[in-house]
């Protein structure tokens, strides 16, 4: 199992609900077994950047990874998030 986490901040956090919007396309992704989107609480004291999202797909394999990545609802997701978004990381977690 393979839980892929990728954290997004917004260039304007006026866009904050079309980035949610965007992520959230991913949800009817079939290669995903869960997904989630959360918004970042902000509760954290320490000084520096802070993601306002994270989003959590767990896939079976790096196949079901490679195969969601491939999907087009990724591609649209991408399309729809990257001009709006500042700051994406991610990583990907054996399970």
């Amino acid at each position: 199992m393979i839980r892929h986490i990728a954290f997004f901040s917004a260039i304007d956090r006026a866009d904050l609900d079309e980035i949610e919007a965007g992520l959230w396309l991913l949800k009817d992704n079939p290669h995903a077994r869960a997904f989630a989107v959360h918004r970042n609480l902000g509760l954290d004291e320490i000084p520096g950047p802070h993601p306002d999202f994270v989003v959590i797909a767990d896939l079976e394999d790096e196949a079901a990874l490679a195969a969601y990545k491939a999907h087009p609802l990724y591609a649209e997701s991408i399309r729809r998030v990257r001009p709006l978004r500042d700051i994406r990381v991610a990583a990907d977690l054996a399970l």
